[in-house]
């Protein structure tokens, strides 16, 4: 799962970087407006977590533009702003959910846990693909009644394959979406190659190897 979060307080970016972090989502951040809607122009994120006071701009514009560009990005407004006309602003134009600073971590987390599953899928915490079963809440894989041992980055590989099942993703779109602000530091896609590889063969193992597909010279496709 890959998280924006649009923040200009360094200090509560660093904190909630590390928070997300640790629970396993991959991060990019942005700390004003104008690098914020470039950032939400461009690339696609699971849920946008955008401050209201940024500088060169207000954070219900970027809400707005989300909107309009018919996303599925989940949106947490998180802001000292915490009048009842502030909080109607942001959710009728879109926003998920409104979040009132300070706040606590656990609470966030709890948050963008509850946007993901109703993105994800309104009526089910589970994913079913041909002999292949994804628990969302548990990050548990079953393949042919089987529980597959996924590493994290196995386990996000096979996530953004399936949510783009059928479909041809690129080398590239794969490694931004796995290390985000950090794809840069990756001196090549070795690192996609050897994941994809151990992906593959746990899913080969347990007869499911066929849907997962290499597009030579492109990408991957995960084909149901």
């Amino acid at each position: 799962m890959k998280i924006l979060l649009i923040e200009d307080e360094q200090g509560l970016t660093d904190i909630l970087l590390r928070s997300l972090k640790r629970e396993g989502y991959v991060c990019e951040s942005a700390t004003t407006f104008m690098e914020g809607y470039k950032k939400i122009t461009n690339y696609e994120y699971d849920v946008a977590v955008i401050d209201l006071n940024l500088p060169g701009g207000d954070g219900l514009k970027l809400v707005k533009a989300l909107r309009e560009e018919n996303t599925q990005t989940g949106i947490i407004i998180i802001s000292a702003r915490n009048t009842v006309d502030d909080r109607i602003g942001g959710l009728d134009l879109g926003a998920d959910d409104y979040l009132t600073k300070p706040f606590n971590l656990t609470e966030l987390n709890a948050r963008i846990k509850a946007v993901l599953r109703r993105k994800t899928n309104q009526f089910s915490k589970e994913l079913v693909l041909g002999p292949l079963k994804i628990n969302l809440d548990e990050r548990r894989v079953i393949a042919n009644d089987k529980e597959l041992k996924l590493t994290k980055k196995e386990y996000a590989i096979l996530i953004y394959l399936t949510r783009n099942k059928n479909r041809i993703v690129t080398k590239d779109a794969l490694a931004e979406h796995l290390w985000g602000d950090y794809m840069d530091e990756a001196v090549s896609f070795d690192f996609i190659y050897a994941h994809v590889k151990n992906l593959r063969k746990k899913l080969t193992d347990n007869n499911c190897g066929e849907y997962l597909k290499t597009i030579y010279g492109i990408g991957y496709k995960f084909d149901v």
